[in-house]
């Protein structure tokens, strides 16, 4: 949708503050009144604009590029679209406009919150209880081996990132250093054979 993509681009290029809805409308080539027939605030288009982003890394969508289905491949699959999403530069920037944002209240930091790191925890969730649930893996708490897995896997590279100590990741890199935190993390929750 044109509304959402130039959304995007002006969020990413000006921050929340710097973008207005007329600014939405000249960029999409479209009226200020069919961006609010669409969306009612610039909040609303914000967290549409976070979630669209959010779903193009869904679990669902990177599953059905895959030819065989092992929990191993699928939990690897996963885990590298969501590190290649965290060090992205639409990520990055709407980190760094969240950063700026921040001593303004929580407002905005929860508005993205609620529409993307939070979605995106939950799609995790909800993909590990599926190999839980089939016996593969062994968890007590879901929630927590799924933040903490997402936490392993922005490790240092998304910090770097994120203060412009690094410009960008290499693929090769980032593969590496998801593979080694698989590694780690399989040691502790794969079911053991017996």
């Amino acid at each position: 949708m044109a509304i959402l993509d130039a959304a995007v681009a002006l969020f990413l290029e000006n921050g929340f503050d710097g973008t207005s809805m007329d600014e939405v409308a000249r960029h999409a080539g479209v009226s200020k009144q069919t961006v609010y027939s669409h969306f009612s605030s610039k909040e609303q288009l914000f967290s549409e604009a976070i979630h669209s982003k959010i779903a193009e890394y869904s679990p669902a969508l990177t599953l059905s590029k895959l030819d065989q289905h092992t929990m191993e491949g699928e939990l690897s699959a996963v885990c590298h679209s969501y590190a290649e999403l965290m060090v992205s530069e639409d990520a990055i920037a709407v980190y760094r406009v969240l950063v700026a944002a921040a001593n303004k209240g929580s407002s905005l930091a929860e508005l993205f919150w609620k529409s993307g790191p939070e979605e995106m925890c939950q799609n995790l969730i909800d993909f590990l209880q599926s190999w839980v649930d089939r016996g593969e893996l062994v968890i007590e708490n879901v929630e927590t081996a799924a933040l903490n897995l997402l936490a392993l896997l922005k490790g240092d590279i998304h910090y770097k990132r994120s203060i412009g100590l690094i410009d960008s990741v290499d693929e090769k890199a980032l593969h590496k250093h998801v593979d080694e935190v698989l590694m780690g993390w399989l040691m502790v929750y794969r079911r053991r054979k017996a």
